[in-house]
C-alpha cells in the first residue's frame, strides 16, 4: 500500500500533547482562504511511502516522544488518504504510539470505523459557524458534511480527546457572536474536547502562493491582532465552561425526570415486590454482589411495571439506568430517516440492556418499547459502579450479551440482504422458535407480542408481504395459525431448509 507524504516535522511541539513526529499527507479537498500550505492540496505530487516506512521513521524518533508524545498525521486533509491512514494507525498501534490526527473532517467516510477507535488525540479545525461562511472560507458547500463528521463520532468509534481549533481571521470572526456560535458548533462532542484554540489568522503563506500562481483571496487583510485573539479564545473558554455546566444542570434534570416516571410505575404491592427481589438475588447478573451488599443494591433498584406501548427508552437518553426484563416483552427498534421502524432485537424474561452505556458512558442510540405489559428492573448508575463495575460474572454477562447481540445484527443483515420473501420468513420464524418457542404436541407455540407491521419490520417486510407467506407456510402445512397473535410451528426441519 502506498501513501502520498507532503513533508515531516521531526520535533513538533504544537500538534498534539508532547514532542510529535508530523506526517503532513498530501491532498485537500478543500480550498481555505487562509490556507498557508497551498503546495499540499494537490491529490498528487508528493513523496510515494508505505505504512511501513511511516513505522520506520517513527521509531526513530521515539525517545523524544516522553510520556505524552507519538505521532501526527496532519496535512492537507489525511482522511482523504483513509486506506493508507488507517494502516499507518493500527501498525502504530500495535507498538504502542501514541496518535493524533488533524482534521476538518473531509474524507472517505467508510474508513472512518476503522480509523477512529486508533486515535488517541483529534486536532478538529473548525472552519467556519454556519453554511455560507464555510462555504466563503472554504471554497465548497461542505457545511453539513463537517457537522455530520461532528455529530458521528461516537458512531465511527472514536474515544479519545479533541483539540478544538479556529482560524480566526479579521472581520469575519473576530467578534463575541461568532465565540457563541463556535460553542454551539461544537456542543455535540463536548464532554470529549480537551483544549479550545484560537489561532490568529497570518500572511505568512502569502508567498507560496506568487510562486504557484494562485490568486490569494485574503489579499489586503491584515495580519489578526494576537492579542484580540487572546481575547476572544478566553472568552470562547469561559463560554465553553458554562454550556458544560448547564449540560450537567440539564443532565441532571432528565435523570431525575426518568427517575421520577420510573417511580411513579413502581410496583406496588409489598408482597409482588418482596417476590421480585427474592428472584432477583438469583439471577446470574446480580449473583456476585457481596452478601453484605445484596440488601443495599436490592432497596436501590427500581421495580417498574411497564403497560404494552410504554417506552422504557429512548434515543438519546442519557446512560442513567441499565434495564432488567423481570417478565415481558421488549422490542429494541430505530425509525429510518424514510420513517421505516426497523426491529432489531425482542427482549423477554432475564434479558438485560444498558450495561455497555453505563461502561462507556454513552446515550442510549435506540428506542426500548414494551411490547407486553412489563415488569421492568431499572438499575441506577451509582449502584452499576459501586457494585458491579468491576464485577467479572457482570462484565461477562455483558460481553456475552454483546456477542449475542453482534450475531443477532449479522443474522439480521443476513435477512435483508436475501432477496427472497420467503427465506426472510422462514429465517424470522426460527429466530422467534428460539426466544420464545414452547414446545407442545401439537408443535411449537409462538405466543406473539408483535403485530403483522411489526413481524414486517423485524423480517425486512411489508405487512402484506409477511401475511401472504404465513399463509403459504399455512397451507403448505409447516405452520398453524390461530388467531391474529399465535403461530404454532410444525415443520422445522422445512422451514430450516430455506436458510440453511
Amino acid at each position: 500500500m502506498i501513501g502520498l507524504l507532503h513533508s515531516i516535522e521531526t520535533m513538533g511541539l504544537v500538534d498534539g500533547p508532547g514532542t510529535r513526529t508530523i506526517f503532513f499527507l498530501q491532498g485537500c479537498p478543500l480550498r481555505c482562504a487562509y490556507c498557508h500550505n497551498p503546495d499540499t492540496q494537490k491529490k498528487t505530487g508528493g513523496q510515494e511511502v508505505t505504512p511501513q516506512r511511516i513505522l520506520e521513521i517513527a521509531r526513530r524518533y521515539r525517545s523524544y516522544y516522553g510520556e505524552e508524545g507519538g505521532v501526527t498525521f496532519s496535512g492537507g486533509e489525511p482522511l482523504l488518504q483513509g486506506q493508507f491512514l488507517a494502516a499507518c494507525l493500527q501498525l502504530l498501534k500495535q507498538e504502542g504510539y501514541n496518535t493524533c490526527i488533524d482534521t476538518s473532517g473531509f474524507g472517505n467516510a467508510k474508513y472512518y470505523p476503522e480509523i477512529l477507535p486508533l486515535v488517541d488525540t483529534l486536532i478538529l479545525d473548525v472552519k467556519a459557524f454556519d453554511r455560507k461562511s464555510f462555504a466563503d472560507i472554504t471554497g465548497i458547500d461542505g457545511f453539513d458534511v463537517y457537522l455530520k463528521f461532528i455529530q458521528n463520532l461516537d458512531l465511527y468509534g472514536f474515544k479519545g480527546q479533541i483539540w478544538v481549533r479556529h482560524v480566526m481571521v479579521p472581520g469575519y470572526t473576530d467578534n463575541a457572536e461568532s465565540m457563541q456560535e463556535f460553542i454551539k458548533i461544537i456542543k455535540p462532542i463536548s464532554r470529549r474536547v480537551d483544549r479550545i484554540e484560537i489561532l490568529p489568522y497570518h500572511t505568512a503563506g502569502v508567498k507560496k502562493y506568487e510562486e504557484l500562481g494562485i490568486p490569494y483571496r485574503l489579499e489586503g487583510v491584515e495580519p489578526m491582532d494576537k492579542d484580540r485573539a487572546k481575547e476572544l479564545e478566553i472568552y470562547a473558554n469561559k463560554l465553553f465552561a458554562d454550556s458544560l455546566k448547564q449540560d450537567r444542570r440539564e443532565r441532571e434534570e432528565k435523570k431525575q425526570a426518568k427517575f421520577k416516571s420510573l417511580k411513579d410505575r413502581e410496583v406496588a404491592s409489598e408482597a409482588e415486590k418482596s417476590e421480585i427481589l427474592k428472584n432477583l438475588r438469583n439471577l446470574p447478573l446480580l449473583s456476585d454482589v457481596a452478601d453484605e451488599d445484596a440488601e443495599t443494591v436490592l432497596k436501590e433498584v427500581i421495580l417498574s411495571n411497564i403497560k404494552a406501548g410504554e417506552y422504557i427508552f429512548k434515543t438519546g437518553d442519557l446512560p442513567e439506568f441499565m434495564y432488567l426484563i423481570y417478565k415481558g416483552q421488549m422490542k429494541i427498534f430505530f425509525n429510518s430517516i424514510d420513517g421505516e421502524e426497523q426491529i432489531f432485537y425482542i427482549y423477554t424474561d432475564g434479558d438485560f440492556v444498558g450495561g455497555l452505556n453505563l461502561l462507556v458512558d454513552e446515550p442510549y442510540r435506540y428506542i426500548g418499547q414494551a411490547l407486553t405489559d412489563c415488569k421492568v428492573v431499572a438499575i441506577p448508575r451509582h449502584i452499576f459502579d459501586r457494585y458491579f463495575y468491576n464485577s467479572p460474572v457482570v462484565l461477562r454477562s455483558i460481553l456475552v450479551k454483546s456477542f449475542e447481540r453482534i450475531r443477532w445484527a449479522e443474522e439480521l443483515i443476513l435477512r435483508l440482504s436475501t432477496s427472497n420473501a420467503s427465506m426472510k420468513t422462514a429465517g424470522l420464524l426460527l429466530k422467534l422458535v428460539k426466544r420464545i418457542g414452547v414446545k407442545t404436541d401439537e408443535g411449537i407455540r409462538l405466543d406473539l407480542s408483535l403485530n403483522r407491521e411489526e413481524l414486517g419490520n423485524y423480517s425486512g417486510l411489508r405487512r402484506e408481504t409477511i401475511t401472504r407467506k404465513l399463509g403459504e407456510f399455512r397451507e403448505l402445512g409447516y405452520i398453524e395459525l390461530v388467531g391474529n397473535r399465535t403461530i404454532i410451528v410444525k415443520d422445522v426441519e422445512a422451514l430450516e431448509a430455506y436458510v440453511l
